[in-house]
């Protein structure tokens, strides 16, 4: 009696087998059921060549033929194929974007801001395109911070890698100083983006903040004359014998606010002490002057 061998019931069987322990195993542990899978692909095509060459081998022993239905045939075709599409898909870097897709996820982190050591030439510290900023005096002549910043990354150990990267650029022209929040991002595709920034600068040097979302401006020990331009939101907060004057050119007076006297006539003006220093508002959204 003839008997008949079907190739293909025996691999994919074990296939099956292999498949259901990893993506098992992923829901109790750290185990990657997806990096499994791609590792399996080669074993897949080993178990068919080899239970190829055994039926082809036993089959000269038995009174036996080999049988490839349609549906086995079509079982290796998908297989060969989705192996190829993998085999691609992992050399272009897409299997690689994929799988971070999926595992990355977002960390909030608190970093420290790289320094600047200004000199006696610099005259005017432009700010410029932050988003949320809290402005304080320094008692010297560094400028430095702290940022809440937000990372995307796959892994906790990668966002703490790329944590470590400058985060704030400081761009020198003439007697000016620019500073500028910077995003970092790495080859990996990871990323970071600043929640929250604060910043101390020389408390004797002309300031500019311009293409700001919210500003928080710690007005204490300053001697200086501020510029604040394109700030959506400006938030002051005044030591009572603070020496300043708030000049807000605004569109309507509806937008002052805070416990402040403001003198209101074409713009909003306060007066601190002599008001020997300024601070110039334009362009700007909603202002509050506080003294405490």
């Amino acid at each position: 009696m003839i008997r008949i061998k079907r190739v293909g019931n025996i691999s994919m069987g074990l296939v099956l087998i292999a498949f259901g322990a990893a993506l098992f195993m992923s829901q109790f542990s750290n185990f990657s059921a997806l990096k499994a899978a791609r590792l399996m692909w080669p074993a897949i095509l080993i178990l068919l060549g080899a239970e190829i060459l055994w039926c082809r081998y036993a089959s000269k022993e038995e009174e036996s033929v080999i049988k490839y239905d349609l549906f086995s045939i079509f079982i290796v075709l998908i297989i060969l194929f989705a192996n190829m599409a993998l085999y691609a898909a992992e050399e272009t870097g897409v299997m690689d974007r994929m799988q971070r897709m999926f595992l990355s996820e977002y960390y909030s982190m608190d970093v420290m801001l790289n320094e600047y050591v200004t000199d006696d030439s610099i005259n005017k510290i432009i700010i410029d395109d932050t988003n949320n900023i809290v402005v304080r005096a320094s008692d010297d002549n560094k400028i430095s911070g702290i940022s809440d910043i937000s990372i995307y990354a796959a892994s906790k150990k990668e966002a703490e890698e790329l944590s470590s990267s400058e985060h704030v650029s400081y761009r020198r022209n003439g007697d000016t100083l620019y500073i500028y929040p910077v995003s970092c991002t790495d080859s990996r595709y990871n990323y970071s983006s600043h929640n929250n920034i604060e910043i101390f600068i020389p408390k004797n040097i002309d300031v500019e903040v311009v293409n700001c979302g919210n500003l928080d401006l710690i007005y204490e020990n300053f001697g200086n004359e501020w510029t604040l331009d394109s700030v959506r939101n400006v938030n002051i907060r005044l030591d009572k014998p603070s020496n300043v004057k708030v000049n807000a050119f605004v569109e309507s007076t509806d937008e002052l606010r805070g416990n402040a006297s403001w003198l209101l006539k074409e713009s909003g003006k306060y007066v601190n002490g002599e008001g020997s220093n300024a601070i110039n508002i334009l362009n700007s959204g909603n202002i509050t002057v506080n003294e405490v």
